[in-house]
């Protein structure tokens, strides 16, 4: 009898889920933007670079004549042109809207903000930390930024290959690059900003505590 009085107080208890209106899309999507923005330009000051599309878009900014958020939109937009179908159409425009906003954000803030100097630990541990809220932002309103995920998650189903091992494989090579092209130190820093970067997201990408949806 005490069981059965009390499952309708356990099953009112449980919180509602509440999804997310237009408005809180387009704020938390451009707030997310804006702070993947502002990491890569911290990190791009102290020539550091960190994992997944960001970190690749970084290492080639130091060795090509274009700007980081532009590396960053021609490597990412193919990679979701070439899994529309199976992302879907919302998603994929979605996505593709907001990498094109970090695209024009990065060289905002570049001109904005300028750095005459930042140490590497500081850019390393800060810039880590604000990408990776960055993508928290965006991810939580249904929202990609990273096309190498999108391939590893392709992996992940195509081979059955384990998805968070897939992403550590590329970010560490994307990192490793860093010690063969730009030193030992910068490598270091580096590292620890892709590390700082995925604790972020590990610790706080929970869907088990975060219930609001897109």
């Amino acid at each position: 009898m005490s069981k059965r009085k009390h499952a309708p107080l356990a099953e009112s208890a449980l919180p509602r889920v509440v999804p997310h209106t237009l408005v809180e899309d387009i704020f938390g999507v451009s707030n997310g933007c804006l702070l993947l923005a502002l990491g890569l330009h911290l990190l791009h000051t102290a020539k550091l670079i960190t994992g997944g599309v960001a970190g690749l878009a970084l290492m080639l900014s130091y060795l090509l004549p274009f700007s980081t958020g532009v590396l960053f939109t021609a490597i990412n937009l193919p990679i979701f042109a070439l899994f529309w179908r199976r992302l879907g159409t919302p998603y994929i425009l979605r996505t593709s809207v907001a990498t094109l906003a970090i695209m024009v954000l990065v060289d905002v803030v570049a001109a904005g903000l300028e750095i005459n100097r930042i140490a590497m630990p500081v850019a390393a541990l800060v810039g880590g930390t604000v990408l990776g809220i960055g993508v928290l932002a965006v991810t939580r309103h249904a929202t990609g930024v990273g096309g190498l995920a999108v391939v590893a998650r392709w992996l992940s189903q195509w081979k059955g290959w384990r998805f968070g091992a897939i992403c550590m494989v590329i970010d560490a090579v994307i990192v490793g690059c860093a010690f063969a092209t730009l030193g030992w130190q910068r490598g270091f820093w580096s590292l620890v900003a892709a590390l700082v970067m995925n604790a972020v997201v590990l610790v706080w990408h929970r869907p088990d505590r975060y219930r609001a949806e897109a």
